[in-house]
Order: structure tokens, then sequence, then C-alpha cells
């Protein structure tokens, strides 16, 4: 009987050596996971920053869009959009200005609208708060004109563009959600006697006025070093809630509520911040969820990056219209 004999074939032409498939070894793959996860939170830092940084830039292109539309709306009416009606803002003794029922109408935001390719919103949000009085509930077949969001108003630093709950009395009116803005009008320079006190009263008036739409003549201290539009403070842990006292409002405003221009009027009073988790001063600031500084269009339509720590002077001679000061806002 004959027996075949077992051979391991050498491929390497290396007589009596057997080649062996050698993988990674578990400290190897350990080594290049723990590498990969340096280089990671090496690059997020810089791809969050970049990406924040082109959120900003899209954040201050909404902002010019506005102040355009306001612009053409100027063209046309030979006033820029402001004052319809509303009672002056919770907490602020507006010096000066005068309450005038007579003229109830939409907010700033609902005049531009048909000149941001948004007319027919504006319609319909002018109808509903020229037919249904006062606390009366709208049919809710006009809910989606309420919820209807322009991107043009949000900051996407800060939130989606989307509607976000109402309170009361909003939600008494309007439904359950309603469209917000992140950008306000400047109502002019403040004195804030008490810094634990949220009140304010005003030294002199801004582009919005009470009582008053602004004429471009009116504003003497001259377009460029005129704030009109900024993003308005809130607090950081209610972008969403809808609970914000600076934020409670949709665009569709509420002229016979006594707290409606604090979601879409900002003066300069005690400085600007940016956003934290819980203020109750937000409602009068500007302020901003980005890093560096918060956003100011000037009348003229050019926009500026103000650092939060400005000076407070130089802040509250570019919020007024006609304070007769000399000051030049820089980014």
């Amino acid at each position: 009987m004959s027996y075949s004999c077992l051979s391991t074939t050498n491929l390497g032409g290396n007589p009596g050596r057997l080649n062996v498939r050698r993988g990674f070894t578990l400290v190897e793959l350990l080594v290049v996971i723990a590498i990969i996860g340096v280089l990671v939170g090496l690059l997020l830092p810089a791809v969050q920053a970049a990406r924040e940084a082109a959120r900003r830039a899209d954040c201050q292109n909404r902002m010019r869009q506005v102040v355009l539309a306001a612009h053409n709306y100027e063209s046309a009416n030979k006033r820029l959009p402001g004052y319809a009606g509303e009672p002056a803002p919770l907490a602020v003794n507006m010096v000066g200005g005068f309450y005038r029922p007579d003229k109830r109408g939409v907010p700033w935001m609902v005049q531009i609208m048909p000149h941001m390719e948004q007319d027919q919103l504006g319609q319909n949000l002018r109808r509903i708060c020229d037919t249904v009085p006062g606390a009366v509930p709208i049919s809710q077949s006009d809910y989606s004109f309420i919820e209807a969001v322009v991107p043009g108003f949000i900051c996407p630093s800060r939130r989606d563009a989307k509607s976000y709950p109402l309170l009361a009395p909003f939600a008494d009116k309007y439904g359950p959600y309603g469209a917000r803005t992140d950008y306000a009008m400047c109502g002019g320079a403040a004195l804030s006697t008490d810094p634990n006190n949220a009140g304010i009263d005003l030294e002199q008036p801004g582009v919005w006025s009470l009582g008053n739409k602004t004429q471009m003549k009116e504003i003497t201290d001259g377009t460029s070093t005129t704030i009109f539009l900024g993003e308005k403070a809130m607090s950081s842990i209610r972008y969403k809630t809808g609970s914000d006292y600076g934020d409670r409002a949709p665009l569709a405003g509420l002229p016979e509520y006594h707290g409606v221009t604090n979601s879409y009027v900002r003066f300069i009073a005690r400085g600007t911040h940016s956003d934290i988790p819980d203020s109750c001063t937000s409602c009068h600031d500007f302020g901003s969820a980005h890093i560096p500084g918060w956003n100011a269009v000037m009348t003229d339509g050019s926009i500026r990056t103000v650092s939060y720590n400005a000076d407070k002077a130089i802040l509250k001679a570019v919020a007024s219209i006609a304070g007769q000061e000399t000051a030049t806002l820089d980014n």
C-alpha cells in the first residue's frame, strides 16, 4: 500500500518556510482609531466655524433684502414702514410719542411684504387685521396665513424658518402657531435708570416712532449713521417655545395688545449682548445668536457686525434719527 504525503506549497520560493498572511493587531487598530478621533476633534471646530460664518452671511443678506424692501415701500408711500396704531411697548416710557388707535393697521413686517414677493400673504394678513376686531378669534381657514413663514425674517443661526407656538392673547385670536421675525426696527436711544429694572425711558426717537411713520428728511443724523434694523435679543432657551416676551407676537401683530411691539421693535438702552438662557430685558435690547456680534443694517442699506462690547454712547448716537450726534458704527 502506498501513501501520499501532505505538502505545503511555498509560493515565495524559500524552501521549508511557510508564508502566513498577517493582519492588523488590536493595538494597531486602536491607535488608528485614536488618530482619526484626534483629527476629527481638530477639524470639527473649523467646520462648525465655517458653517456659522455662512449662516451669519446669510443672515446679513436677509436683513439687507428687508431694508431694500423698506426703501421700495418708502418710494411708493413717501414714508418708511413703521407705526401702525400699536400701543407703546411694555415697560417703555415713549416720551414725546402718542398712541393713535385710529391708525389701526399691520406691523412693519407686513407693510413691506408686497416688496418681498409676499404680496398675497400681506393682503390676507391685512384683511384679517382689518376685518376681525379685538380679541375675536379668526376663522380656522385663516390659520394658514398666520402660520405662513417669510424666511427673510428669520436668522438661520437661531432657528428654522417655520411657525412656533403662540401663547395668550395671540393664541386666543390666531390659533396655536404663528410665524415670527428675528429682526426688529430701531425705536431709538433710551435710558435705563435701574439696571435691575426692566423699564426704560426714551431719550431720542428712532426710525420706528410711536404715532408716526418716519420720513427720510426727518433722519437728520444721516441715513448711513442711523440704525434701521437689527437682530433682536432673545432668551437662548426660548427660540422655539414662543414664550419669550420679545417674541410672542406673530407677523400679523395684534394692535389691541400693549405687548405687541415688544416682538419687533428694539432700543439702545443698556448696551447689547449675545443671547443668554434667560433675560427679562431681551424684549427691549438688540442681540444675537452669533458669536462675533449682532448684525445691524443702517438706513442707507449698509450692514455692520456690531461687537457686544461696542461703546454704548456710540450705539445711542446711531440709534436716534435726529440727536445731532456725530458717530460712526464700524464693523
